[in-house]
């Protein structure tokens, strides 16, 4: 008896092994390190890795990225994201009293930390519901921008021809300040008004045209749009924006304010955000420390398209995917945010026409950075690249910090609409002025 039942164990397992190599199955996966380009991308969207063909962990838009503009992506071993100690303490302790409202679609309770950190509750929502509490967790949980941060050595803002190479650099300092949700030690708000949820500055200092141009953005928690004031030195004024300017271009680029991060908005800006499931894709999130850079070991600005991230590692990651529908008046037609499922961050976008024609690629790509003195616990993830490729406009951007500085001693004081004219007058937002070779 016990023979038999062995033998049909092992007839089965064979049967299972003939299935497999019918229907093209790998027995080994490709090797870590292996780099996938325009030239193998034929014979290698076949082949395995960590189990999962390379094609079904990448997504059409990236596919078309390496086909046609040379992204070249190198395999790495996939490895748990961790958060800092703070950041999960913080969550545990405040995320069982916050409540989603399917009828204003509004977010009570929340202080600090993820606010839907079960992913399971997630999915078992309905998808509308499952869509805005995904999104909710990338806007509020603080994930990969500390309670302060600048962005020094300096700030630049690449915009690139895919055929003739960059043609404007934009340099400046940027620095950011969260006044709730706080998780690095103090109140976990601060400031007269309870929903702010951060504020920003931008100020350019080169080149001549622009140079003390400034932006500051008020960020909200409760649904009201960005309070956004600009320095114009012409004419020593700062002035305040139209309600709309979060939907508009970032400093001249082809990026929209909605797409700081790949996703930087309230989720019910947008009437409806689908979480349409859950899959794997390719995307750098263990990528090299940042450290002090030059340019060109990070983004290849030497060769065409002359806007591909380099120096980074792919791996495997497990996302949500949520189709956003926009409001009327919002240049795109809709937007499909993936968000990792372990880490809330929005790692890409695809924005898409009125018509449903690809538009842009807005992308943010991870690393790890350690923690600070008395943080304690695992690293915390920084953003290391973000840009944007204009499929239409065929034409690309690439922002980048020389060095993050983040969760330094800084007062909410500290970033205010009077810091746009010190810096317009040669007092600089970050730490140091130092920055690598650029173009």
């Amino acid at each position: 008896m016990e023979s038999g039942s062995k033998n049909r164990r092992l007839a089965t397992l064979a049967g299972a092994a003939l299935l497999a190599v019918g229907q093209g199955v790998h027995a080994q996966d490709l090797a870590e390190g292996t780099e996938i380009n325009a030239g193998n991308w034929e014979q290698m969207k076949a082949q395995t890795y960590e189990g999962k063909s390379i094609a079904s962990m990448v997504p059409d838009s990236i596919q078309k990225a390496v086909r046609e503009y040379g992204l070249k992506i190198t395999l790495r071993h996939s490895e748990p994201m961790t958060f800092a100690n703070h950041i999960m303490e913080a969550t545990a302790k405040y995320a069982p009293e916050v409540k989603y409202d399917p009828t204003t679609r509004m977010v009570s309770g929340w202080i600090a930390g993820v606010p839907f950190p079960d992913g399971k509750a997630i999915e078992a929502a309905p998808p509308e519901q499952g869509g805005d509490m995904v999104l909710y967790n990338v806007a509020l949980s603080g994930a990969i921008v500390g309670d302060n941060t600048n962005c020094y050595g300096p700030y630049a803002t690449l915009q690139i021809d895919p055929k003739k190479g960059v043609e404007r650099v934009q340099g400046g300092s940027a620095s950011y300040f969260r006044v709730n949700g706080r998780t690095t030690g103090g109140p976990t708000q601060v400031g007269d008004d309870p929903h702010v949820r951060k504020v920003q500055t931008i100020v350019f200092d080169s080149p001549y045209d622009i140079a003390g141009l400034g932006i500051y953005r008020k960020i909200y928690d409760d649904g009201r749009v960005d309070d956004i004031f600009a320095y114009v030195k012409s004419v020593r004024r700062i002035r305040r924006l139209s309600g709309g300017s979060w939907m508009d271009t970032l400093a001249g680029t082809d990026i929209l304010n909605d797409d700081t991060y790949s996703f930087e908005a309230h989720p019910t800006w947008y009437p409806r955000n689908e979480l349409k499931g859950k899959r794997w894709i390719l995307w750098p999130v263990h990528s090299p420390a940042i450290q002090a850079h030059d340019l060109d070991t990070v983004v290849d600005y030497k060769n065409p398209p002359y806007w591909n991230p380099i120096n980074k590692w792919w791996e495997p990651r497990e996302v949500y995917v949520v189709e956003v529908t926009t409001p009327n008046g919002h240049p795109y037609g809709k937007k499909v945010v993936y968000v990792d499922a372990q880490i809330p961050v929005a790692l890409f976008t695809e924005a898409y026409t009125r018509s449903g024609e690809l538009w842009r690629i807005i992308y943010s790509m991870m690393g790890p950075e350690p923690t600070k003195p008395g943080e304690g616990g695992p690293a915390a993830y920084q953003l290391y690249n973000f840009g944007a490729w204009d499929i239409r406009k065929n034409h690309g951007n690439y922002m980048d910090c020389g060095r993050w500085d983040t969760n330094f001693p800084q007062r909410y004081e500290d970033v205010t609409p009077r810091a746009l004219v010190d810096a317009a007058n040669g007092k600089r937002l970050g730490l140091t002025p130092q920055f690598g070779k650029g173009p």
